[in-house]
C-alpha cells in the first residue's frame, strides 16, 4: 500500500484527490504549506508527492529542493495551472518526475503516479537484491574460538525451521547473526522481515504485526497487510523481544501455536508460514519471574538459544573487524584502503567497548573520515581515545562519538541527508532524529 502526500493550498483539491485515490486503495496525507508538508514527511513513510508549483505566497520549487535533498529518489509531481507551466518545466530539470495541469484530469493523473511508483518499486527491489547479495556474502568476521563456536552451531541451525533465540547486549551484531541464520536457510530465495519491539508503542505494534481492514478504526481508509502477513513464507526477526507488551506476546503466541493470524476489524483467519527468529538484550528468565514476559512464549522462541559474547571479551576479533571496516568504508567511499597504526590498534585494543561492535564501527568510520593520509594514526580517533584513558565507557562518551561522526558525514556529503544516513547505516528518520538530541544545526559548514 503506497503513501501519498498531497500538497496544495486548495483544501477542497486535497480532500478530492484524497477521496480518488483513497479508492484505489493509496493513502494520503495532506497539506497546505511547506511548513506541514516537511513535518508530515520527516514523520511519515511517504512514497510519493504531489506538489503544487505554487502555495499560496510560497514557492513549490523550493520544496521539491528541500524533499530531494532528503530523498533524491522520491517521485515528485507538480501540480501547475497554464500560467506556471514554465516553472513545472524548471521542476522537471530541478528533479521532478513530471507535472499535470489544472484542472486535473485524475485518470491522467492516476497513470503518472503509476508509473513513477512502479518506477520506483524497481528502484526499491534492485536495492534489495544488492543488500541481499551482501547478506549472502557477509561472513561472520571473528577469531575467537567461542565466535566460531557460535557460527557453526549457527549455520547447522540454520536449515531447521526451530525458532532460535539470540542473546546478546546492544551492538553485538544480533541482527547480523539473524540475516547469517536466513541466508543459510531453506528460505534464503525469500527475503527476511525484521520488526523491533521497542520501536513502536503498543497500539502501533498491533497494528505493525496484524495489519487492519479497511474501517476497522478511523483513519483505516483501505486494507493495510501487517508484518506477520507479509512474512508468509519468510523469516520473520524480533529484534528486542523482550520490550513487547504482554498483550501483544499472547497473541503472537497464538501466531505462533495456530500458523494463522485476523487482521485488526476482519472475520477472516489468514494461513501463514513464518520462521521465527527472535533477539533480546535483557534477561528473559528474570522478566517472567516479574511477570513482564510470557513463561509460554518463551519456551516457544527458546528452542534453539545463541549467546553473543560482548566485544570486551573477545577483543582478539578487534583487528579483523578493523579490517573488514575499512575494507567496507573504502567501498563505500571510492578510495583506498586505510591501515591502522600499531598504536592506533593498541588504544582500540585498551578501550572496553560499551557499544560493542557497532561502537566500534562507528569509531573507524570516524577515523578514517577525518583521516588525511593513507595510515590512520591517533590523532584521527575520536578525542575521548587521545585525551582519554582509552578504557571510558559512560553514554557520553558514546553520544560525543556520535555527534561527531554525524557532523563528519554531513560535511562530507555536503548536507545531503540521505547520502550521510546511508553512510551512517541509518534511517534518514534516524539521523534527523539525533541531528535533534544533539542539537545539530540542518546546515554544516
Amino acid at each position: 500500500m503506497h503513501r501519498i502526500l498531497v500538497v496544495d493550498d486548495i483544501t477542497t483539491l486535497c480532500k478530492s484527490l484524497t477521496r480518488n485515490f483513497t479508492q484505489y486503495g493509496y493513502t494520503c496525507f495532506t497539506a497546505q504549506n511547506s511548513r506541514v508538508a516537511l513535518d508530515i514527511f520527516l514523520n511519515n513513510e511517504v512514497d510519493l508527492v504531489l506538489l503544487d508549483v505554487r502555495l499560496g505566497e510560497e514557492n513549490g520549487i523550493e520544496l521539491l529542493q528541500q524533499l530531494l535533498d532528503l530523498n533524491s529518489n522520491l517521485p515528485v509531481i507538480m501540480i501547475t495551472a497554464f500560467a506556471t507551466v514554465e516553472a513545472a518545466v524548471r521542476s522537471i530539470k530541478v528533479g521532478a518526475f513530471d507535472y499535470i495541469q489544472k484542472p486535473i484530469n485524475f485518470k491522467k493523473l492516476l497513470k503518472i503516479v503509476e508509473n513513477a511508483l512502479q518506477l520506483l518499486d524497481l528502484r526499491v527491489e534492485n536495492e534489495r537484491l544488492k543488500n541481499r547479495l551482501h547478506e549472502l556474502g557477509a561472513p561472520i568476521i571473528s577469531n575467537n574460538p567461542d565466535m566460531l563456536k557460535l557460527g557453526r552451531k549457527a549455520k547447522k541451525l540454520a536449515p531447521t525451521e526451530l525458532p532460535i533465540l539470540i542473546y546478546g547486549e546492544s551492538g553485538t551484531g544480533k541482527e547480523l547473526i539473524a540475516d547469517f541464520i536466513h541466508s543459510n536457510s531453506k528460505r534464503s530465495s525469500n527475503e527476511i522481515l525484521k520488526i523491533n519491539c521497542s520501536a513502536f508503542p503498543e497500539s502501533l505494534l498491533d497494528n505493525e504485526l496484524f495489519g487492519h481492514e479497511r474501517g476497522a478504526y478511523t483513519g483505516a481508509n483501505a486494507i493495510y497487510k501487517g508484518v506477520f502477513e507479509r512474512a508468509h513464507r519468510c523469516t520473520l526477526f524480533f529484534d528486542e523481544i523482550g520490550d513487547m507488551p504482554l498483550s501483544i506476546q499472547a497473541k503472537i503466541l497464538r501466531t505462533i501455536q495456530n500458523c494463522e493470524i485476523r487482521r485488526l476489524g476482519g472475520k477472516e483467519k489468514i494461513s501463514v508460514d513464518i520462521r521465527f527468529l527472535a533477539a533480546t538484550n535483557k534477561d528473559l528468565e528474570s522478566l517472567i519471574y516479574e511477570k513482564r514476559f510470557r513463561e509460554d512464549l518463551f519456551y516457544r522462541l527458546n528452542a534453539a538459544t545463541l549467546y553473543l559474547p560482548p566485544l570486551r571479551e573477545r577483543k582478539d576479533d578487534i583487528p579483523p573487524l578493523v579490517d573488514y571496516f575499512l575494507r567496507e568504508f573504502s567501498r563505500g567511499n571510492g578510495g583506498n584502503v586505510k591501515v591502522p597504526d600499531q598504536r592506533v590498534l593498541a588504544r582500540l585494543l585498551e578501550y572496553d567497548w560499551p557499544g560493542n561492535i557497532r561502537e566500534l564501527k562507528n569509531t573507524v568510520n570516524y577515523a578514517a573520515t577525518v583521516s588525511t593520509e593513507e595510515r590512520i594514526t591517533l590523532d584521527d580517533l575520536p578525542p575521548h581515545f587521545i585525551h582519554g584513558s582509552g578504557s571510558a565507557s559512560s553514554t557520553n562518551v558514546r553520544q560525543r562519538v556520535e555527534r561527531e561522526l554525524i557532523l563528519s558525514m554531513l560535511r562530507k556529503t555536503k548536507n545531503n541527508k540521505t547520502k550521510a544516513a546511508q553512510l551512517l547505516n541509518m534511517s534518514r528518520k534516524t539521523l534527523y532524529n539525533k541531528m535533534s538530541m544533539y542539537e545539530i544545526p540542518s546546515s554544516i559548514k
